[in-house]
């Protein structure tokens, strides 16, 4: 039977303003807040009896271990800030079985949505744990004060659907699709109507009107709790585009905004395909993503090590059969990637 968009169980969600404020009056005291230094300044007034929040500083599982017990006195988790505050608050939340709630500042990334935590071993990424929120809370006065590029950069995690969906089709085309995960039109379908939407109403998105940011919180649900829902198969929201991330923060050592590396590993891997690709790239630059590296604090060498190891990397970590593992990295490709990158951001 072919699985609906209806059959997937998806975080209980709520819209809204002034919502953090009310956390006081529903969250168990002793609260554990997970935030970013940056951050707290901003909301402390909003959670006057939180004297000392849990501020991120490595997304390394053993410094998360590392803290655990001064933590084991907290009665609740609140996740407040972007996708490390939201993955450290359900590590802890799982590791301390506490209830969570989740506050998202920005909408850059799925993370607030998907069940495990994007902790890092020696600087590589690994979805571990289980953590379902009570309710993930958009509060609306508050994703409308975050950086417009880390809102809007959130469309990284909505059109790797279409780099992802790519990836299953090439693998089922080569006979490497996994057992576990044989191609699967009708999620693939549900997603790639989710990376469509996304597409048609750029308009929104950019001006993040309440319609753009209804649109990116549905792809960001279906992006998160699909993966659990179709029994921890990421298949459909995830490919070449992340592991194109993944190796560059692996290679380079430095943290991303997510959804500004994503959107360059889809431009990337959308050139790999062959498919789509000035489509994509058009989408993201008229967005005003900026997927040069020079706007990521790398350097386009950075990014060809990265793409000239990128299939070594995706053998080594045992990623899921795309077009990573078949594709063969030369100069012309790097040289014309870096061409019509910078082209597309220079106008």
């Amino acid at each position: 039977m072919a699985l609906k968009e209806t059959d997937i169980a998806q975080f209980s969600t709520v819209f809204g303003r002034n919502l953090l404020a009310e956390a006081p009056n529903f969250v168990r005291e002793k609260m554990l807040v997970v935030t970013m230094e940056d951050l707290w300044p901003l909301f402390r007034d909003a959670l006057p009896k939180v004297t000392e929040p849990y501020v991120v500083r490595s997304m390394e599982r053993s410094a998360l271990e590392a803290d655990l017990l001064p933590l084991a006195h907290s009665a609740s988790v609140v996740g407040l800030g972007g996708g490390q505050a939201i993955d450290a608050a359900k590590y802890f939340a799982w590791r301390l079985g506490l209830p969570l709630f989740q506050f998202p500042t920005s909408l850059s990334v799925d993370a607030v949505f998907g069940h495990r935590s994007a902790v890092r071993e020696n600087s590589v990424v690994k979805y571990v744990g289980w953590a379902v929120p009570e309710t993930v809370y958009i509060d609306l006065d508050i994703i409308e004060a975050a950086p417009r590029a880390l809102n809007v950069g959130g469309v990284g995690d909505v059109f790797c659907f279409i780099t992802a969906v790519m990836d299953w089709r090439h693998a089922e085309a080569q006979g490497a699709c996994e057992a576990c995960w044989p191609y699967d039109s009708g999620l693939a379908r549900i997603s790639l109507s989710k990376a469509e939407a996304a597409l048609g109403e750029l308009e929104e998105i950019k001006a993040l009107s309440r319609r753009g940011i209804e649109l990116l919180v549905d792809a960001l649900r279906w992006g998160g709790a699909s993966f659990h829902g179709a029994g921890w198969n990421p298949r459909h929201v995830e490919g070449v585009e992340h592991y194109i991330f993944y190796s560059l923060e692996a290679r380079t050592g430095k943290g991303f905004n997510h959804g500004q590396a994503v959107c360059l590993g889809l431009v990337l891997g959308a050139m790999m395909h062959g498919e789509r690709a000035g489509e994509l790239l058009a989408a993201v630059a008229h967005l005003g993503v900026d997927v040069r590296p020079s706007a990521m604090d790398v350097t386009w060498e950075d990014v060809f090590a990265s793409m000239r190891g990128l299939k070594d990397f995706v053998n080594r970590e045992g990623l899921p059969y795309g077009i990573a593992h078949d594709f063969e990295v030369t100069d012309t490709f790097l040289n014309g990637a870096k061409s019509r990158i910078e082209e597309a951001f220079a106008r």
